[in-house]
């Protein structure tokens, strides 16, 4: 049976479950994600390991400063992302399947960060390790840069997941800064060859840059854009 526009019901039927298949609330995803950031967090504090039984404690401790630094740097990297991609799934109304592969993307990146963290506390002072310990840090920072700024594009590219062409140039025009990160790591990478410790100070004030209120905060509902 026919409706009024001369398009069959069950073809109607069918766009809508298409629809409501494609265009997914971001509740699950909000869950998955944050289960993810959470767990790669935890994993960096089992790098702090307890120095061996030695009659210089403080000595031992102190000497462990590299693998805090570490930690720091990437504890910070982690939660700053958290934040960001907090806020930015806050402005969207709905994901789709496109939106879900390209926030696992972001997702392999961050889970893999507990690894150069390792490296790095274990390498960062050895005259031959820490060039690569560094530049593998580097790499992961940049993987995870490119994959959030993939998710932040796609999700602010038009109006399909903010609901509002207006909101979605907001959010991209206050976003715009975000790529820095891609060129600040690359610098990161470079110095890793000449200054391992100025090349992960890089790594830190990167993060921290990240940190700024980059992305503006969702407009309460009942207020005009």
């Amino acid at each position: 049976m026919a409706g009024a526009s001369g398009v069959p019901d069950a073809a109607v039927a069918i766009c809508a479950g298409s629809f409501r298949l494609s265009a997914m609330r971001t509740s699950r995803l909000e869950a998955f994600s944050d289960g993810v950031f959470a767990i790669a967090a935890t994993l960096l504090v089992l790098e702090l390991r307890v120095p061996a039984d030695t009659s210089d404690l403080s000595g031992a401790l102190l000497r462990l400063w590299p693998a805090y630094a570490a930690y720091l740097v990437s504890f910070l990297t982690i939660g700053i992302i958290w934040v960001n991609h907090h806020t930015l799934l806050e402005h969207c109304k709905r994901v789709d399947r496109r939106f879900l592969y390209l926030n696992l993307m972001l997702l392999i990146a961050v889970g893999i960060v507990p690894f150069p963290t390792a490296l790095v506390g274990q390498y960062i002072l050895s005259e031959h390790g820490a060039a690569a310990a560094l530049v593998v840090y580097g790499l992961g920072a940049v993987l995870i840069a490119i994959a959030f700024t993939g998710v932040f594009l796609y999700a602010t590219h038009d109006q399909r997941l903010v609901g509002h062409d207006a909101a979605a140039r907001r959010i991209r025009q206050e976003g715009r800064l975000f790529p820095i990160g891609l060129a600040a790591y690359t610098i990161g990478i470079a110095l890793a060859f000449v200054a391992p410790l100025a090349s992960l100070a890089v790594y830190g004030l990167t993060a921290l840059f990240y940190a700024l209120p980059l992305l503006p905060l969702p407009t309460p509902r009942g207020v005009a854009e």
